[in-house]
């Protein structure tokens, strides 16, 4: 075996051990281990990209649930600042929050609009 690098000269003496001969990774198992390994991890993509689907829907939906509680704690907020007569503020920040809901709400309806187009 060729050491490219000058400076790892002292390896040569490892190559010829005995007991680190098993250890070396010669061009034949390189070979192997890429076509043993590349190939069943072409076959799984497709159900690895299926699965994909179920986590971006568990993720969505927690994040769909927090967005939830926000939203609340925006229109709760907005009561007081009408109560305390910051009315235009008020009405400004409904609007927004409803806007942003109803957004947020149908983004995956919006996607499913616009790659159809």
């Amino acid at each position: 075996m060729t050491i490219l690098n000058p400076n790892y000269n002292f390896l040569k003496e490892d190559y010829g051990n005995a007991s680190l001969a098993n250890h070396v990774i010669t061009t034949e198992k390189k070979k192997s281990v890429f076509a043993y390994g590349a190939f069943p991890t072409l076959l799984l993509t497709p159900t690895a990209a299926f699965a994909s689907d179920n986590t971006f829907g568990n993720v969505y939906h927690a994040v769909m649930n927090m967005f939830d509680s926000a939203v609340v704690l925006v229109i709760i907020f907005s009561g007081a600042s009408w109560m305390l007569g910051h009315r235009s503020k008020s009405i400004e920040l409904l609007i927004g929050a409803a806007c942003g809901y109803l957004l947020a709400r149908h983004a995956i309806d919006i996607r499913d609009f616009l790659k159809s187009i």
